[in-house]
């Protein structure tokens, strides 16, 4: 493909995955981690204060960087947050994971590019995530810069990329602690592939071979300051980060301690605890019932599948032409490293996902190279693209929230807003306005997303528990979860008009409605009634 046409296909792909990803960026409702990490970055737009926190919220970058959206948007408080400005960020980000792709260079064919970045703008998981308020696109996009560009670096080890290399790594660093794996993941990749060249070499011992043993010590040396560039531009990136701008020092070292609670957290799961083949449940195959939507990504990975067998069958013998060789062991790798942690989450297999995207764009540009008529090629890539913009379609507008989606979990119900609606409505007819008195009593599970949606209110209080509360009164309202509202006296609740609605699958909240406050509301609906024609 050349140069031009290729250029006008890309802005093409972008300008697809662009519009697919704003497409009514809020219709989904927020997620208790998307409004648990707005509620952070609320702190830091407010008050300018961010502090590292190692038992929870992954790393720093997510909040810096949502800073120039809220700005832009000229939102600088909490309370005048919208979602499409915090998920614009991560929107932002999914658009550069498809721009990435220019980084590999020569590595990949510009039709190997094209069809890479056309799977990963369609991609229903990447799309889902792209409007999800949470570092995971952010560090999907780290991890591939740092494998690009430590692949670069490693057969062109100048300052150049010494620089691209600490930066990514840096800022990868800087967004989850999870980073390990991915850079154990890469530099792991990168010794299988050399490994076979270096136990040859390591075999012949004679005079030549001790003459080409100085010749590789004094390249060494060439490369000795490169790579203390790297390392000190990945120290500086990532010290500035979580010492909040040289703000707290600590922080840095914090994200250090914060390596066993992880460490814990992924051996004991709890809930979260899922078999070895979850994630690849999720891509396979998912249907609830019968005559249910059908949720598969199994085109796709077929299509990796024959990306990572057609590389390794082109081996070549000069390593700096086994990028996708590389791309390959990486992918595989991270896979069974995230498999094998019982601690998982749908979003965790991005990663791989996004690698696995790429070797399905090598599989199909080879594919379609197979094929001699032009009717043939463009049916099969129409199909391709048809299956993938359907898939992404049900995945991320019409079954949004709908739990059999496999990239659904723990989401928010949309009957939630039936909840946030009517509050604002009560507001409406209270003489106090957004200025109510709100009484919250529901464990912290069961509490998010309401500190989001309730952040224009005033006067809200939140307990963890009902023993905390000695009474709802002088609330006008009061949401409670179910396992709460059943501990509070008949007497009391009497008082008070109940609604339910669902929070989750099988989590029920209950609405508190002062009588008074409840009789008012009816009188204005009934006033608001239009006159009925005699």
């Amino acid at each position: 493909m050349k140069k031009k046409p290729f250029a006008y296909l890309l802005i093409l792909v972008l300008a697809v995955g662009l519009a697919v990803r704003l497409y009514r960026l809020d219709l989904r409702p927020m997620h208790h981690d998307e409004a648990n990490q707005a509620y952070k970055f609320g702190q830091l737009l407010e008050k300018g204060e961010y502090r590292y926190d190692p038992s929870d919220h992954h790393g720093p970058t997510l909040y810096y960087f949502s800073l120039p959206f809220a700005w832009l948007s000229g939102q600088t408080a909490y309370a005048g947050l919208t979602e499409k400005t915090l998920r614009g960020l991560t929107v932002f980000f999914g658009l550069l994971i498809i721009f990435l792709l220019l980084a590999a260079g020569n590595n990949l064919k510009s039709s190997e590019k094209f069809w890479a970045a056309a799977l990963l703008a369609l991609s229903p998981a990447l799309v889902y995530y792209s409007r999800f308020y949470i570092q995971e696109t952010l560090f999907v996009f780290f991890s591939l810069a740092s494998v690009i560009f430590l692949w670069r670096f490693v057969f062109r080890p100048d300052f150049r990329q010494a620089v691209w290399l600490g930066l990514a790594s840096g800022l990868l660093f800087a967004t989850k602690e999870t980073w390990v794996i991915v850079a154990g993941a890469a530099a792991t990749s990168l010794v299988l592939l050399q490994l076979p060249g270096w136990l040859k070499n390591s075999g012949r011992r004679s005079e030549k071979g001790e003459r080409k043993l100085k010749i590789d010590l004094t390249a060494v040396k060439s490369v000795v300051l490169p790579s203390l560039l790297a390392v000190a531009v990945f120290l500086a990136v990532s010290f500035l980060f979580y010492s909040s701008f040289f703000k707290h020092p600590g922080g840095f070292l914090d994200v250090f301690r914060a390596s066993g609670g992880y460490l814990k957290k992924a051996a004991e799961p709890g809930w979260h605890r899922h078999g070895f083949w979850y994630y690849f449940s999720l891509l396979f195959y998912r249907r609830a019932e019968a005559g249910g939507p059908l949720f598969s990504e199994i085109p796709v990975l077929a299509l990796a599948l024959y990306g990572a067998i057609l590389s390794f069958i082109r081996l070549s013998r000069k390593p700096h032409e086994n990028f996708r060789v590389y791309l390959t062991l990486f992918a595989l790798t991270t896979a069974i490293i995230y498999s094998a942690i019982p601690y998982k989450t749908p979003w965790n297999m991005l990663v791989f996902l996004a690698a696995f995207l790429l070797l399905a764009g090598v599989g199909f540009s080879h594919l379609l190279s197979l094929l001699k008529f032009r009717q043939a090629k463009v049916i099969l890539a129409g199909a391709l693209v048809i299956w993938s913009g359907w898939q992404m379609y049900l995945v991320n507008i019409y079954f949004h929230s709908y739990p059999a989606n496999p990239y659904v979990y723990a989401q928010t119900s949309p009957d939630f807003m039936r909840l946030v609606s009517r509050v604002e409505e009560l507001a409406s007819v209270s003489k106090n306005g957004r200025e109510m008195l709100i009484k919250v009593i529901a464990p912290a599970e069961e509490t998010w997303p309401l500190p989001w949606y309730l952040r224009k209110f005033d006067r809200v209080g939140y307990w963890t528990s009902s023993e905390q509360v000695e009474a709802l009164e002088p609330a006008e309202c009061a949401i409670l979860s179910a396992g709460e509202a059943r501990k509070r006296s008949g007497a009391e609740l009497d008082s008070y008009v109940l609604q339910y609605y669902s929070l989750r699958p099988d989590v029920l909240m209950v609405l508190a409605i002062r009588e008074d406050l409840w009789e008012n509301y009816r009188l204005r609906k009934i006033t608001a009634l239009p006159e009925t024609k005699k």
